[in-house]
């Protein structure tokens, strides 16, 4: 459920229920399929090695 109070900032208490700790095991997860997809695709790049 969603309220505006006082005609400034809406508060989605829905997602309230996400700890800390939940929004950095997430951040971390995502940078860590970052680099290893950016590792994947150097590692697949063709090259010659002379």
């Amino acid at each position: 459920m969603t309220y505006a109070i006082g005609g400034g900032v809406i508060v989605d208490f829905a997602d309230r229920n996400e700890s800390q700790l939940d929004r950095l095991v997430g951040r971390i997860r995502t940078s860590l399929k970052k680099g290893w997809r950016s590792l994947i695709d150097t590692l697949n790049q063709p090259g010659n090695p002379l």
